[in-house]
């Protein structure tokens, strides 16, 4: 009988265990008061990561999407003396590239209906 595969085996993109095999992403962390200018660690299982505002740096997608869940609530008086409450990120990047260590694919042919 044949081993049935886990679903860690049959999805790895979900399950961050080690940096290595992880499609990358480019991002520049944006300069905030709250981030010093040595540069913020981010950890993800215990994979350390130094990302420095202002400059590229290239960390696996896992450690990005990570970055997309620590938002901090805010709460605003508006015009007209209501308060509204809205989400915001709490560490803001640009995502410069996905999958930069993905192999470019090559174009085949001229364009021109060979």
């Amino acid at each position: 009988m044949p081993r049935v595969k886990t679903d860690q085996e049959k999805h790895p993109e979900k399950y961050f265990t080690t940096p290595q095999g992880h499609i990358r992403d480019r991002i520049i962390i944006n300069e905030s008061p709250e981030i010093p200018r040595e540069g913020i660690f981010l950890s993800l299982n215990g994979y350390p990561f130094l990302a420095k505002p202002g400059v590229e740096i290239d960390i696996p997608r896992p450690v990005r999407q990570m970055l997309d869940t620590r938002i901090k609530t805010e709460v605003i008086q508006g015009d007209d003396g209501k308060d509204h409450v809205r989400n915001i990120r709490r560490i803001g990047y640009i995502l410069v590239k996905e999958g930069v260590n993905e192999p470019d694919v090559e174009v085949q042919g001229n364009g021109e209906g060979e």
